[in-house]
């Protein structure tokens, strides 16, 4: 009778712990990613450095890299989050010398999942402070604090509400700094958490 007692409360264990697991809720929000893409510039000193450096450039690339990203569910379909994203757009010439463009954007905001299941499709918009610095001849040059603004939409490859999961996606970013303004584009890649 004492192991029939001890199989049953087992069992009853096994199975409220497989039945809590599958329903576990959305907390903590960590990822990290990478992407490439292109920038814009609209006139002012953002253009005609870029411009400069693209005259003596043999190869052009702008890099999109989310440095962190760390958040909390605020309900079961959206994340408050901070993150620090840098924008490089890095120009090389034949001696392999490089010269940069970098936006950093120090910023907040949001995590949506719009589909009903919670699962697969996530929005993001964030907001912040922005800084321009200048890679040249191994010196940096940075700009006063100005504005962007990041639109991403990416695929939640994980089939679980929370736990590990890829994304691949894409991004919109606005940069106003100085009074010049550009917009890029990339796609990227990333690793989270959730």
């Amino acid at each position: 009778m004492k192991k029939l007692l001890l199989l049953g409360y087992l069992l009853f264990l096994v199975s409220a712990s497989l039945v809590f697991a599958q329903e576990r809720k959305r907390g903590v929000y960590v990822d990290i990613g990478l992407g490439l893409g292109d920038i814009s510039y609209f006139g002012g000193n953002m253009k005609t450095i870029a411009d400069g450096f693209n005259k003596t450039a043999d190869m052009h690339m702008t890099l999109d890299v989310s440095f962190l990203t760390i958040g909390w569910a605020l309900t079961q379909n959206i994340y408050l989050v901070g993150t620090l994203t840098s924008l490089a757009d890095a120009y090389f010439d034949a001696a392999e010398n490089q010269s940069q463009l970098n936006v950093a954007m120090y910023g907040i905001g949001a995590r949506y999942y719009p589909l009903p299941s919670k699962k697969y499709l996530q929005f993001g918009l964030d907001l912040g402070a922005s800084r321009l610095s200048v890679l040249q001849n191994k010196k940096n040059a940075y700009s006063d604090f100005g504005f962007s603004t990041r639109f991403s939409a990416a695929y939640d490859f994980d089939s679980t509400m929370t736990g590990f999961t890829a994304m691949p996606g894409g991004a919109l970013m606005l940069n106003i700094i100085e009074g010049d303004v550009s917009l890029s584009y990339t796609l990227f890649f990333k690793l989270a958490f959730k």
